[in-house]
């Protein structure tokens, strides 16, 4: 396959096809043309969408060099993101000028291009599993099921705030519950201790919204055990989990989810109770692990502490309380993930793989879920500074892994306890 062609938008959003200049990408403030193994077909599900003051930087083949391109038939341009599935990790980010510092709403942009009559994503399958595919997410049958399940369990606030979640947000998690299968959420904590800054539900920084609006009730006990029951009873792999991203950090909420386990495992041994988490609290996870959860997601931008902080911005606790919370769920023999939010350039850098090498063997992590963090990659990059990372590959970093790790599993989905 020769390299995909540019894409560029107008404020329309009518999308473009250059007729020379080829695809190029970003890791980091590095730009270049991406291998074609690199390269995948867009799949059902990928949004594209254009990125306002960025002009796109596309690669001449005649010249071998890169030129921005910035007016097409007397309209100003700008670049083209996709934005991917579950499953699927992004490898590089749009190659873009930027001309305008306005900062960008949180998504997982991706660069992009176009050949022989389809869309291709610099993006890699990290997960086989198919859950959360689009096929399987029918709108008309999940009103249906959201209706008939909210008549029923009426007096349930909790339910009444995912049915809002599944209808207005599209939550496949929250999707999940209403059709009975995989994982499902159990939002509880309205409060956080740290202030990310890509969260997702709550924003103190005026330059971008979030994307769904926080829980803000506590959930009584018996709410949450309903919702409990409901699912783990007769959802196939039935996963329940707290930590969401329309809600607060679950390990403030630790007394009330240990109550709530420990009742629903007197009655119900069936399926897997999950909490994700940024581990900030050891004491919670202590807790939580003698009430009966079986596996935890910590969630992770950096394995190194400076660059941890200046993502998560933690609150009264430091990186070494995430450390401690996960040794304390390996004392218990519980099954430890990381959320592993994965920024081109950055992640992948020299300085970064190391770190992490050393905090998954000193730690005994269990998973790495690859995830894309979503956000500004302009922004992100100001953040992190002008420190020089010298980026590997996403997909070079994925495959050394694999090497030097062989009992690490790696995807994208939280498990069901019989694939731990």
């Amino acid at each position: 396959m020769n390299n995909p062609f540019l894409v560029f938008a107008t404020s329309q959003g009518e999308i473009f096809i250059h007729p020379y200049l080829r695809m190029s990408a970003a890791s980091g403030e590095l730009i270049s043309v991406p291998a074609s193994q690199e390269l995948i077909p867009a799949c059902e599900g990928v949004s594209f969408f254009y990125m306002p003051g960025r002009l796109p930087v596309g690669y001449n083949d005649k010249t071998e060099s890169l030129e921005v391109f910035e007016m097409f038939q007397g309209q100003k341009v700008f670049a083209v993101a996709a934005s991917l599935i579950p499953a699927y990790l992004r490898l590089y980010n749009p190659a873009v000028k930027v001309v305008e510092k306005n900062t960008l709403p949180l998504w997982g942009y991706t660069a992009c291009g176009y050949y022989g009559g389809r869309y291709y994503v610099a993006a890699k399958r990290v997960d086989a599993r198919v859950r959360q595919s689009p096929r399987f997410y029918d709108c008309r049958q999940i009103e249906a099921a959201v209706k008939k399940i909210s008549q029923k369990r009426k007096n349930n606030r909790l339910y009444a705030h995912l049915a809002y979640c599944a209808l207005k947000y599209n939550c496949l998690a929250a999707r999940n519950l209403f059709l009975k299968r995989w994982e499902a959420p159990l939002p509880t904590a309205s409060l956080c201790n740290a202030s990310c800054l890509g969260c997702l539900s709550l924003q103190t920084d005026s330059c971008f919204p979030s994307s769904q609006h926080r829980i803000d009730f506590r959930p009584k006990v018996d709410e949450v055990v309903e919702v409990m029951a409901d699912h783990l009873t007769v959802a196939k792999e039935a996963i329940v989990s707290f930590g969401q991203g329309c809600e607060g950090e679950p390990l403030l909420e630790a007394e009330l989810i240990a109550e709530s386990v420990s009742f629903i495992r007197r009655k119900i041994t069936r399926g897997t109770i999950h909490v994700n988490t940024n581990g900030s609290r050891p004491e919670a996870v202590k807790l939580l692990c003698q009430s009966g959860v079986d596996s935890f997601r910590i969630s992770l931008s950096s394995a190194q502490e400076k660059f941890y902080d200046l993502y998560f911005r933690p609150k009264k606790y430091r990186f070494s309380d995430v450390e401690a919370s996960i040794r304390i769920a390996k004392k218990y023999n519980k099954f430890v993930s990381l959320n592993l939010l994965v920024f081109p350039g950055f992640t992948d850098s020299l300085q970064e793989i190391k770190a992490l090498k050393k905090f998954i063997k000193k730690n005994r992590i269990d998973m790495i879920q690859w995830r894309n963090l979503n956000i500004d990659p302009y922004y992100y990059q100001s953040v992190l500074g002008r420190e020089e990372f010298k980026p590997q590959g996403i997909s070079n970093m994925v495959n050394l892994f694999k090497q030097e790790f062989p009992g690490l599993k790696m995807g994208y989905f939280n498990l069901p306890k019989e694939k731990f």
